[in-house]
């Protein structure tokens, strides 16, 4: 980063755990907390001026506030059952303190607060942001971003935050904030999905063009199915499967939905009287799921990994369940395997995040093996 060796300082591995740590406690307490992020703005004596600002912060924040590493040449505050108020007042103090001490940097507070968030909407995004010289605004960071503490996205897929001069009163805006999981682990799942879904696709190319043939013929409708889902870190993809229903399916699940036997913001009723006779034989055997294997060679999902809800019914999910976005969703997880014994939507979530505490190749491998049981026992449209 800028060569600073402190032992009271998280490296950027550490820090980013430590705020999934704080994520999963803070969505089940419904406990808010914050994170002040700092950039050095000089050029000259870097390493000195580095040294400075952390001394300064260690001398002056809790024990409890956790510091490390963003990114290159940014560090972080991690400020624990902290409010907006809080954060505020926190950065109120580190501007002061460093404006007095001559140090050049930017500040950007974030604020997660598991109640604040609407989850039938997009939640606001932007930052509060102080610049200790006055000077005018940046870009918003790539470090930051990358770093996973922060991924809402406005309505064009992209990064809306606002960034505010010292000049101007801060509007501080509340965030959802994911966690990243070590980056050699996500390489080589990432290159494994690449592969595997390159040849399932070209394996099972013929099949998916016979089904789009029977369903043509069927009712004359477009054989693909496409819907928008909610995927990692919360940006929306489309997905795309083979059409089971009737053509205008969706129009028709508001008057369904009271017959809905899950409980939660998941919708599916038993003996759906939208399905057609091919989209039965499809579901059973989960031919339907096979043009996922372009959603996961474009990156959008994963072979392995919680299963991605449509958008209104994920936006509709509590805090805690959410944390399943941290990762890409996938065709298959603990849920595809064990779905007839789940007995509420609440259990399901669990089996997700178990997956994100849990997961690894080895365990990639397993998953996928159990379910290729599925469509053999004719269990996929359980």
């Amino acid at each position: 980063m800028v060569g600073v060796r402190d032992p009271l300082l998280l490296s950027e591995t550490l820090f980013h755990r430590e705020i999934a740590k704080e994520r999963v406690r803070a969505s089940r307490r419904s406990i808010p907390f914050c994170i002040i992020t700092i950039r050095l703005l000089t050029t000259e004596k870097h390493r000195l001026q580095a040294r400075r600002l952390l001394r300064l912060l260690h001398r002056n924040l809790r024990m409890t506030d956790q510091k490390g590493i963003i990114g290159p040449g940014m560090f972080g505050v991690l400020l624990v059952d902290t409010p907006e108020m809080g954060g505020r007042s926190a950065m109120d103090r580190i501007d002061h303190l460093l404006r007095s001490n001559n140090l050049k940097v930017e500040l950007n507070l974030r604020v997660h607060d598991p109640d604040g968030f609407t989850p039938d909407e997009d939640p606001p995004t932007g930052g509060s942001q102080r610049r200790t010289d006055r000077a005018h605004p940046v870009p918003p960071s790539p470090e930051f971003a990358s770093a996973g503490v922060i991924a809402e996205h406005d309505g064009n897929g992209g990064n809306g935050g606002q960034r505010w001069n010292s000049d101007r009163e801060p509007s501080v805006m509340q965030h959802e904030m994911f966690a990243q999981p070590p980056i050699g682990r996500l390489f080589f799942k990432r290159a494994f999905d690449i592969v595997a879904s390159s040849a399932g696709l070209v394996v099972c190319g013929p099949i998916i063009l016979a089904a789009m043939a029977k369903i043509r013929w069927e009712d004359r409708g477009t054989p693909i199915f496409k819907q928008t889902r909610e995927g990692r870190h919360g940006k929306p993809f489309t997905i795309y499967k083979l059409r089971t229903m009737v053509v205008g399916a969706e129009k028709m699940q508001a008057d369904l939905r009271k017959h809905s036997h899950r409980d939660g913001p998941a919708f599916k009723i038993e003996n759906d009287p939208r399905i057609t006779r091919t989209g039965r034989f499809l579901r059973r055997s989960c031919i339907d799921e096979l043009p996922q294997l372009w959603n996961v060679l474009k990156g959008e999902m994963s072979l392995v990994g919680p299963r991605p809800l449509p958008w209104l019914e994920s936006r509709a999910c509590v805090p805690w369940h959410r944390r399943r976005l941290d990762v890409r969703p996938g065709l298959t997880c603990y849920w595809q395997i064990k779905k007839g014994e789940v007995k509420n939507f609440d259990e399901w979530m669990r089996l997700d995040l178990r997956y994100l505490d849990e997961f690894n190749l080895i365990e990639d491998v397993r998953l996928i093996i159990q379910t290729l049981k599925v469509p053999i026992l004719g269990r996929g449209s359980e």
